[in-house]
């Protein structure tokens, strides 16, 4: 019965227009690229790239028409409104990358002419750059080769002239193409200066780092970043500073737990408040931190 069903899917798989056949193959290395992404995006963001893409893919082997303009728009106002709410911020690396991957497989869905699988294409090989944001490890290595082979094969496909060129020519095209490549790709890796912020920034200024911040989600602890960068300068009056051991400058306490995260709660002084010892006057000058 499993044979009988593996010869049955070749031969649906044999009998695909070019075009259909195109997508599902430039679908697949859309999921490659997005695999490895799926433990540093969202939830809901893996879960809304794999619903577009399998939708996608259902709507070419099923030679169907593709979605209108405003479903269109509002899975890209979804897209939108779901990151702001996420990140609270559309800038930065977490934000940037899960709006990279979410216009990816949005683009898919007015795949009609070249340009737009031009378009595709590039935006392919950028989302496949920002994997080595989170991870230069070697399997991210080898699965981004995967997807920079199928890219090309992909790219090498859309210029060969109509009919039904097979994938294999396409690939062997690429990997020659690849080949061809790699001894530029290594002066370059050796030579090219590594100019921040594309190669400087393993870390990313809108994310959270040790020390004052505003909010405090479940699970993102890990995420911190130690920083002895300097974070504050305080000036004290007549140069008379207190000892050492009493140099303690209380922060924010984040009081309120909505069960995910913890947010700061103003709280008013209150009236009889009583204070003892000699005041010390002193002024704090604040590091730019990108917070309010």
């Amino acid at each position: 019965m499993l044979s009988a069903s593996k010869s049955l899917l070749q031969l649906r798989a044999g009998t695909l227009p070019r075009e259909a056949r195109d997508t599902l193959f430039l679908l697949c290395v859309i999921a490659i690229i997005v695999l490895p992404q799926v433990g540093n995006l969202p939830w809901w963001c893996s879960a809304l790239t794999a619903v577009i893409l399998v939708w996608r893919g259902t709507l070419a082997v099923r030679s169907q028409p593709l979605p209108g303009k405003w479903w269109r728009i509002v899975l890209l106002g979804l897209a939108l409104g779901a990151t702001a709410l996420t990140h609270r911020t559309l800038l930065g690396r977490d934000a940037g990358v899960t709006l990279v991957v979410l216009l990816l497989a949005l683009k898919t869905l007015e795949l009609r002419a070249r340009r737009d699988a031009f378009v595709v294409f590039f935006l392919g090989f950028f989302a496949m750059l920002t994997n080595f944001f989170y991870s230069q490890s070697l399997p991210t290595a080898l699965a981004m080769l995967m997807a920079l082979l199928g890219l090309l094969t992909a790219l090498v496909n859309a210029h060969l002239p109509v009919g039904r060129p097979p994938l294999l020519q396409s690939a062997r095209m690429a990997g020659r193409m690849a080949l061809l490549g790699a001894p530029i790709m290594l002066a370059l890796f050796v030579l090219f200066p590594r100019i921040a912020p594309l190669w400087g920034t393993p870390t990313d200024a809108m994310t959270g780092r040790s020390g004052l911040s505003n909010t405090m989600r479940v699970g993102a602890v890990t995420q911190l970043a130690l920083d002895d960068g300097i974070a504050a300068r305080v000036r004290f009056d007549n140069d008379k500073a207190p000892p050492q051991r009493d140099l303690y400058f209380r922060g924010p306490v984040l009081s309120r737990f909505d069960g995910r995260e913890w947010t700061f709660e103003p709280s008013q002084v209150p009236a009889r408040l009583q204070v003892q010892g000699e005041p010390v006057r002193y002024e704090v000058t604040l590091e730019p931190n990108q917070r309010p």
